[in-house]
């Protein structure tokens, strides 16, 4: 059934993910709505295998953890120096 993933694209990540992005990144500091920006393929690895099944190889799932690894380290990092 092609509506399902048409529906998905459409409606759910260009209507409502796109209008959230833009409404938290309104008040957001530069360096806060970087980091929202970069994990932006996180989030979309994650809703994808959720929501429509999708199957997720060992490199999507490595990369999404060293994407997420990488900004929490300089977070933690940051704070201190």
């Amino acid at each position: 059934m092609v509506a399902v993933p048409i529906l998905f694209g459409g409606v759910i990540s260009i209507g409502i993910a796109f209008t959230l992005q833009v409404v938290a990144q309104r008040d957001a500091k530069p360096a806060h709505a970087a980091i929202l920006l970069s994990l932006e393929a996180v989030f979309a690895v994650f809703w994808g295998w959720l929501l429509i099944k999708e199957v997720l190889t060992p490199r999507a799932i490595f990369g999404s953890f060293f994407i997420l690894g990488g900004i929490m380290i300089s977070q933690i990092l940051g704070k201190k120096g």
